[in-house]
């Protein structure tokens, strides 16, 4: 029997599924490697705390950007650690699945590519993140009824609307956690003269991000430097301030998800309308998320089981489909 390994590599998280063992890998897509002999010196999360915290003589590289391979070399040196630590020994001769954005480009697939031709796998097949989202989700492959799937990650969105096991329309947005991080960063650097760094700004979004307005108003004290003395200096941020941040990046992804359901088929409009939308990904998990979108289409929204997980777990019966076909 054809062995598939499934690979969700997103910009934040990877995570490998194995058939008959499950998910064997979960950790944060970062490689620590020496900047002279370029040696793997760490991969996951044992190199995310390395950042900003060693010597020149490591580099802390996130191969992916905007949900796909940015770097091929650190992408396989991560993987072939990624491998020894899930305990799969080869995967030679094996077909390797890749979960991708919906717009990948026939480049950035030549990437994936690249990276099955490193490790000598039987073939490298794609899937749909959104589409796997779905899976994950419970949404059924077997029943004929449309379905909406918006999978919110790390890097990059997914719009998918589905029926069966058919995509009938597929989109994908730059909205995204990095994006939101990357945006903390600037406004903390412009308007509060503060520089801080990536996992200080995904703190932020994670402890008081927000797309609702509160009157509560939490504030958070934020360490950093200061532009002007170059000196350590602490600033105070608000829920309010943050939302404004995330607020006009939200709104492009509004636009991307009418766009899909301006060209849906009316008798999918109406089973999304009866079903609902379902969202998944890390960036599902931001507060007010759900709540903002269900307000801007006016549709009900849900946040899938396992949300962070959701394309992993739908590798599981996507992968059966392969093997049965």
């Amino acid at each position: 029997m054809k062995k598939i390994i499934g690979i969700d590599l997103g910009t934040s998280n990877t995570f490998i599924y194995v058939d008959g063992r499950g998910v064997v890998f979960s950790e944060p897509t970062i490689v620590a490697l020496n900047s002279k002999t370029k040696q793997t010196v760490e991969v996951g999360y044992l190199a995310s705390k390395m950042i900003g915290r060693v010597s020149d003589d490591i580099e802390i590289i996130r191969p992916m950007r905007r949900g796909v391979i940015a770097r091929i070399n650190p992408t396989i040196k991560f993987l072939r650690e990624a491998f020894k630590r899930a305990n799969i020994k080869s995967v030679k001769n094996t077909t390797l699945l890749f979960s991708v954005p919906s717009d990948i480009t026939p480049v950035e697939r030549n990437a994936y590519l690249d990276v099955g031709k490193a490790f000598e796998v039987e073939d490298v097949v794609f899937a749909n993140e959104a589409r796997l989202g779905a899976l994950g989700s419970g949404t059924s492959s077997k029943e004929i009824k449309g379905s909406l799937h918006i999978n919110l990650g790390g890097g990059s969105t997914s719009i998918v609307v589905s029926s069966g096991k058919d995509i009938l329309v597929s989109r994908s947005s730059y909205f995204c956690g990095n994006l939101i991080d990357e945006a903390i960063m600037r406004y903390l650097r412009k308007e509060r003269h503060l520089m801080i760094g990536e996992k200080s700004a995904e703190f932020i979004k994670m402890k008081i991000g927000s797309l609702e307005f509160t009157p509560e108003n939490r504030l958070l004290e934020v360490p950093g430097r200061d532009i002007l003395t170059s000196l350590p200096h602490n600033v105070t941020i608000s829920t309010n301030e943050v939302r404004s941040v995330i607020l006009p990046l939200a709104e492009q992804l509004m636009n991307h998800i009418n766009d899909v359901l301006i060209v849906t088929p009316p008798e999918i409009a109406s089973d999304i309308q009866e079903n609902g939308v379902v969202i998944s990904g890390g960036t599902a998990l931001l507060t007010g998320m759900r709540e903002y979108i269900e307000k801007q289409i006016n549709l009900p929204v849900r946040i899938a089981p396992d949300p962070i997980a959701c394309v992993a777990n739908g590798m599981r019966t996507y992968i059966k489909e392969l093997l049965n076909n």
